[in-house]
């Protein structure tokens, strides 16, 4: 059974909501995730207060409008806490959860297309976000992706980089080691760091 933030998220990458757009009614959100109004009442509240959703008095719901930050300001909230979360992710991932993993690594070096590259690079730190089994942390990833969408660009010698990175803290995951992983995103995010500000004043 779906939540409501899991149903907003494929609604925005389908491109059937966008940043700002009207989130459909509790009624009929209950009814279309299976969920009595209680529970998505709550869960609106939750997304209200990390500022997924606006609520307004006689109007309804919205999805928040995206902030537009600077590459170095993304780059300095993601050195913040993503070596963290891996250090949690390799304590808390499940055997699906590696799977998922899994998948999003080979797929990513399957990928022939810039866009292709791009999507399944998301998808590798998402799934690692949602392998917390944290409904905070996986909110404060989504809260960045679309501003990582934006400012990401990989040429061929960033890719043979990023899966070889990608691999070093995959492997410290699945070895259930969280200063392996820790250590592991901390050199990719440099790696992100110099390719991202580079050329910038």
């Amino acid at each position: 059974m779906p939540s409501v933030q899991d149903y907003l998220d494929q609604q925005v990458r389908s491109g059937a909501l966008m940043p700002g757009a009207r989130v459909p009614t509790e009624r009929a959100l209950a009814a279309l995730l299976g969920r009595s109004r209680h529970d998505i009442r709550n869960q609106l509240q939750v997304l209200e207060s990390l500022g997924r959703v606006t609520r307004q008095v006689g109007r309804g719901t919205f999805l928040a409008e995206v902030a537009v930050v600077s590459p170095a300001e993304l780059i300095e909230a993601r050195a913040a806490w993503e070596p963290e979360l891996l250090a949690l992710v390799a304590v808390a991932a499940t055997a699906d959860d590696f799977a998922e993993i899994r998948r999003c690594l080979e797929n990513g070096d399957a990928a022939t297309t810039h866009e292709d590259v791009l999507f399944w690079d998301l998808a590798f730190h998402r799934a690692l976000a949602l392998s917390t089994h944290n409904p905070v942390v996986a909110a404060l990833h989504d809260m960045v992706e679309d501003n990582r969408r934006r400012l990401t660009h990989c040429t061929l010698e960033d890719r043979t980089a990023d899966r070889r990175e990608h691999r070093e803290i995959a492997d410290a995951v699945f070895d259930r080691d969280p200063a392996g992983a820790r250590a592991a995103m901390q050199r990719h995010l440099q790696t992100v760091r110099r390719r991202m500000l580079s050329g910038l004043p």
